[in-house]
Order: structure tokens, then sequence, then C-alpha cells
């Protein structure tokens, strides 16, 4: 099982379009479990200040810090799954 964590927050203008890129490329796939972490509240900032994320929208993966800031293209999503899947 792969964990992505997508940090995002209500006054980012770049976070709804990358969730619904997140969302296009995990739709269908069984092995992944996406956590939204909203880092307005206190346990996203904890969890983003865990992974020294000081900007969103990002992307984790088995908690390692893959994409981070906007714009990023599925291709570069697919890549960072591909490579989870390896280890």
């Amino acid at each position: 099982m792969i964990k992505i964590e997508y940090f995002h927050n209500p006054v980012c203008p770049y976070c709804p379009a990358a969730k619904t890129l997140v969302t296009k490329v995990l739709q269908g796939l069984k092995d992944i479990e996406l956590v939204d972490v909203d880092t307005f509240t206190d346990e996203g900032i904890a969890r983003g200040m865990s992974l020294n994320i000081m900007a969103v929208p990002a992307i984790a993966i088995n908690g390692i810090v893959k994409i981070t800031g906007w714009p990023f293209e599925e291709r570069d999503l697919v890549a960072c799954i591909e490579e989870a899947r390896k280890k």
C-alpha cells in the first residue's frame, strides 16, 4: 500500500487544481491511500512541519516529500508513484 499525503489549505489559489489532478491520477488505483492534510489545522501544521513543508500544494509519498508547489503535471505524480512501487 502506498500512502500519499496531499497538503493544501483553503486560501491557496493553486490547491483546487492540484487536487483535481491528484484525484484524476489516483482514480481506479487500488493500492493507494490518499490522505488530505489541511495545513490550516493544528494537525496539518504539525504534519507539514514534521516534513519541512513550507509551501502548498505538496505531495508526500510514504512519508517523503516528492512534489512541492504548483504547477506539476500528471506525469510527475505518476513517476513518483511508480518509484514508490519499486521500493
